[in-house]
């Protein structure tokens, strides 16, 4: 057959041989091949038509402005952008922490989903992979200063519990409503299956990372505490130093690699219907510079009003009775995400079901063996005792909501009923930690 294929410079003429000299291709091969053959022609006229990107595209000011400002008025939950100059100024006029608290975490919703609307934008231009990682990156960015703000104060129990929390509500919360809103939408919807093991792969390797210093304390039984816990500490460095090459091996295998098998399942669906084939494609709105500065100056933003919050927390806990682990297992996440939990869902509904699972998932990834060892070496380099154990229940909480994640994405395949029983078992948890 490759050398019938090989006579051909059009793959429609080459099934059409192959058909004629009896090779054994179907009706439907050579349908499939000639509606390859259509989307080639078609998208070399389209590349043949399309001028060469000149200076000009990387950076349109007027163009982005101007899109930035619809987007701005065309969407009534901006309207909660008006609440950010008051959550500024409750911070430098040192208001009552209630309403820091409260003006903060409403001005991150907006910011969360402009965040989210640009890397939506911006994925257009990189695949649903490249896109996926730097939502995740940029996201995690509010994740890592908030945990060295915290650490920097010796709230070491909330910097664990709110990157357990970050790991919990994206595998069960994010992928949950993900699952849900696009199930309500499509009744079937699919994904890389591929990806989705690897995926799990590395999260069953960040809990046993997280079990091993855990279990120290409890195998020894508490016989010599200090040098109990300075081989805690020693451990939990080199796991930190391990889980970051690891995390840098798997940004090779996702993009050089391997990067065929965290490849989008619509890309790899072949239909001949015509309308498919006459279909436009989708054209980012921002300039390539224009895209990545407001990205960033969102993110700056985020960020603020997260340190913020994070510094009412402790008189809020005081006031309200909410115990800090309840908040940094719960309420820190949440307000934290908020840009990937957005964003997930908003293309969740759209049925790229793929850049959802790269927001979520590859969220949890990121914090499981990069945020949580990166914020382990800083701490080891200001001098701050802070390590990968956890409690008994903090652990188990962690490796069975792994479990369940590995058991409802393994097969490529979600629906409504799926996101929730996700949701609920986060509910649950949330429950837990409230009365615990």
């Amino acid at each position: 057959d490759g050398n019938v294929i090989a006579d051909y410079d059009d793959p429609e003429m080459a099934a059409s041989g192959l058909a004629a000299s009896g090779r054994g291709l179907s009706m439907n091969q050579v349908a499939i091949m000639k509606t390859r053959s259509l989307r080639v022609r078609k998208s070399a006229e389209k590349k043949a038509k399309k001028p060469a990107v000149s200076w000009d595209d990387l950076f349109t000011p007027a163009s982005d402005l101007r899109n930035i400002t619809d987007s701005l008025f065309t969407n009534w939950i901006n309207l909660m952008l008006l609440a950010l100059p008051v959550a500024i100024a409750s911070h430098y006029l040192a208001w009552p922490a209630i309403i820091v608290f409260i003006f903060n975490v409403i001005a991150i919703v907006p910011l969360a989903l402009l965040l989210g609307e640009i890397t939506e934008d911006l994925a257009i231009r990189f695949g649903d992979v490249w896109g996926g990682l730097i939502n995740a990156t940029f996201g995690n960015v509010v994740e890592m200063i908030l945990s060295i703000v915290l650490l920097m104060k010796g709230l070491t129990t909330v910097v664990s519990t709110s990157l357990i929390g970050s790991i919990l509500s994206n595998l069960l919360l994010v992928i949950g409503c993900c699952f849900f809103v696009g199930g309500l939408n499509f009744k079937h919807q699919t994904f890389s299956s591929g990806a989705s093991k690897a995926n799990v792969s590395l999260l069953f390797m960040s809990c046993i990372a997280v079990l091993l210093p855990s279990m120290i304390s409890y195998s020894n039984g508490h016989k010599d505490p200090e040098k109990e816990d300075e081989q805690v500490k020693q451990i939990s460095h080199i796991i930190a130093l391990v889980l970051t090459g690891m995390y840098l091996c798997y940004l090779y295998f996702q993009l050089v690699t391997h990067n065929h098998v965290f490849i989008s399942v619509s890309d790899n669906r072949v239909t001949n219907r015509e309308e498919e084939e006459e279909e436009e494609e989708e054209e980012p709105q921002y300039s390539m510079l224009g895209a990545l500065m407001l990205m960033t100056m969102t993110t700056v933003v985020v960020a603020f009003c997260s340190e913020y919050l994070s510094g009412s927390i402790e008189e809020v806990s005081k006031k309200s009775g909410l115990s800090l682990s309840f908040i940094g297992m719960i309420i820190l996440p949440i307000a934290g995400n908020a840009c990937e939990h957005i964003t997930a869902v908003l293309v969740a509904a759209k049925d790229k079901m793929d850049l959802a699972i790269a927001v979520g998932v590859g969220s949890s990834i990121q914090i499981a063996i990069f945020v949580y060892p990166f914020v382990v070496l800083v701490g080891w380099a200001m001098g701050v005792d802070f390590t990968l154990k956890l409690n008994l229940f903090d652990v188990m909480v962690v490796c069975v909501s792994v479990v369940l994640a590995a058991f409802v994405t393994m097969d490529g395949n979600s629906h409504w009923f799926t996101g929730l029983m996700l949701i609920a078992t986060y509910i649950l948890v949330a429950i837990t930690y409230f009365y615990g």
